[in-house]
């Protein structure tokens, strides 16, 4: 019938959003869509189809065709940048305006540095420096490990965190970021970081590359001049059949080429006791046998040496 819009194909040329203000020449069309529940409005005068309601993708191109300036933030963030898997149950969208609440979206007034956002999928989004900072004041900066354990260097995270002074939980996320220097990759990570910290023990590197039987490997903890190597074993990075082959393998490599092997596992880090005496009677062990070594040879070196002279 001459005059009938095919909603559907309408849809698709828009993204699956319709905007009524571009679109003024069908407001009772609209109108009439949307109290026939053909439609529904997830921001003032933005429609989608219904079943496109909950989709994130149909709501963050809402987001920016409604609020062109708008900055997303937050969990949705995560999943547009290095976290694709990332669920999201509210949509954070940063403004420069008040604007009235709404189901599915929480509209934050706050406004980012240039050079602390990034573009994805047309979007201006946070970015992923920032998205671990901020995380930070909750996760213990569980997504700055993601990050060190992609090798970004910390200095854009800790320039993420300059960027955005004066906020609330700013507190907390110093404390973590000046954990962070130590550059731990996990959770179990950091938590035998501040043990050794607490400790005084020095003498250590977080996540050292060696080269071991001539494959490159990184040591969760390595003690170089000792060669002691402590491996953080979760089951988060080791539940597969290839990652316990590679684990076993590694650790063969390790051993062959000199170096003393200690596994921590979350539950051993709640015993500090039984675990520093692990480590430093490894460790002492090793540091003796290396100081007896030197000695030896200083006094083979000596005039005299090989006689045992005094």
């Amino acid at each position: 019938m001459p005059g009938v819009i095919d909603l559907d194909a309408l849809l698709a040329r828009h993204d699956g959003v319709l905007l009524a203000r571009e679109h003024r020449g069908l407001k009772s069309s609209i109108s009439r869509w949307w109290h026939a529940g053909r439609l529904v409005r997830i921001l003032p005068g933005t429609y989608v189809a219904p079943s496109a309601g909950e989709d994130v993708e149909t709501r963050l191109r809402a987001v920016s065709a409604r609020i062109p300036d708008a900055v997303i933030a937050g969990a949705a963030a995560a999943r547009l940048t290095l976290w694709p898997k990332e669920k999201v149950r509210e949509i954070e969208v940063l403004v420069r305006a008040r604007r009235v609440p709404k189901a599915g979206f929480r509209f934050v007034r706050r406004r980012v540095p240039p050079e602390q956002l990034t573009n994805s999928s047309g979007l201006e989004v946070v970015s992923p420096a920032l998205i671990a900072v901020d995380s930070a004041a909750f996760d213990n900066g569980a997504r700055i490990d993601d990050l060190m354990r992609a090798h970004w260097p910390l200095e854009r995270v800790e320039a993420a965190l300059r960027a955005t002074p004066g906020r609330a939980g700013n507190r907390t996320r110093r404390r973590v970021v000046r954990r962070s220097r130590t550059r731990p990759w996990s959770q179990a990570e950091r938590r035998l970081h501040d043990i050794l910290d607490r400790h005084h023990i020095g003498g250590w590197t977080a996540n050292l590359l060696v080269t071991a039987d001539g494959h490159d490997y990184w040591l969760d903890v390595g003690f170089e001049a000792e060669r002691v190597a402590l491996e953080v074993d979760g089951f988060e990075f080791h539940n597969s059949r290839s990652a316990f082959e590679y684990d076993r393998g590694r650790a063969n490599d390790l051993v062959r080429d000199g170096w003393g092997l200690l596994r921590v596992t979350w539950l051993m880090l709640e015993d500090e006791d039984r675990l520093l005496n692990w480590i430093l009677g490894v460790v002492r062990r090793r540091r003796r046998r290396r100081e007896a070594a030197r000695a030896r040879a200083a006094g083979r070196s000596a005039p005299g040496g090989a006689r045992g002279g005094r």
